[in-house]
């Protein structure tokens, strides 16, 4: 597993760090869920937005209170907490695609998605899987986003500050910091080549912040129009915006020591 490298942002960037930064970090910590209890935190959340809030057809079985799929058993659940009020602002998982090349189980776009991927270059199937994964079910309660129009709730005008070398608001950082502990996740687990389904407009607004998706598929419905995109990981850690870098090197930093030995259990 890959350490975080401290040098690779400026020396005194910590004694430095914006206030905003320093805040977020002082209310909010992730939390890679290993334990059946936190695995069902997350499980929780993702029904209450994508089930209660946005009526998502998701997960194996709709009467229980949990939103959770066969990828589930094959993925890395990360939490974002909030310390203040005891409770979970955000949720990601990143399938990991199988290292074995005797098990031909199939990322959740491969699966689900397949008619929709249409780049002969950027496309799953061209990869090694165990340098593989798909980044899903992102989800952000609706108490701790200022829009409720999706499961992320980002404005571009809140993402424009990063144009000027500033930061959004804490509600769009809240959202921004779980693509970060994405990115910082399939670093440190060495999974770089790294695909999503997201809303094009979506895909837009990371690409203020650094993140460069490449959309790899045609808009289908899936939830809502949504298309396949790709990323390298190691493009995604070298562009990301000045005023993000801080709190990206202090997310994987914290989250490093809570991945040690994770993959010998999925």
């Amino acid at each position: 597993m890959e350490t975080p490298r401290r040098d690779s942002y400026s020396a005194g960037t910590e004694a430095a760090l914006d206030d905003q930064v320093r805040d977020f970090i002082e209310q909010y910590r992730f939390v890679i869920a290993r334990t059946k209890v936190d695995r069902y935190r997350a499980y929780a959340l993702r029904h209450k937005v994508f089930r209660e809030e946005l009526n998502y057809r998701l997960g194996e079985n709709a009467d229980i209170p949990f939103e959770k799929d066969a990828h589930d058993r094959h993925a890395i659940l990360c939490l974002l907490h909030h310390t203040t009020s005891k409770r979970d602002a955000g949720c990601l998982r990143v399938v990991l695609a199988s290292s074995d090349p005797a098990d031909k189980r199939l990322l959740p776009l491969e699966e689900s998605c397949a008619h929709g991927l249409t780049d002969p270059l950027l496309h799953p199937s061209k990869f090694e899987r165990s340098c593989l994964c798909e980044v899903s079910r992102l989800a952000v309660h609706p108490d701790f986003r200022r829009s409720r129009d999706c499961a992320l709730g980002l404005r571009e005008q809140d993402l424009q500050l990063l144009e000027k070398n500033r930061l959004p608001p804490p509600s769009p950082l809240v959202t921004l910091s779980l693509f970060l502990a994405a990115t910082a996740v399939v670093g440190l687990v060495g999974r770089y080549q790294v695909f999503a389904m997201m809303e094009p407009r979506f895909a837009r607004l990371l690409k203020i912040s650094g993140l460069q998706f490449r959309q790899v598929g045609d808009v289908i419905d899936y939830c809502g129009p949504r298309a396949a995109y790709y990323i390298d990981q190691r493009d995604a850690e070298r562009d990301l915006q000045a005023p993000l870098q801080p709190l990206y090197w202090h997310i994987k930093e914290s989250i490093a020591p809570q991945l040690t030995n994770e993959l010998n259990v999925l």
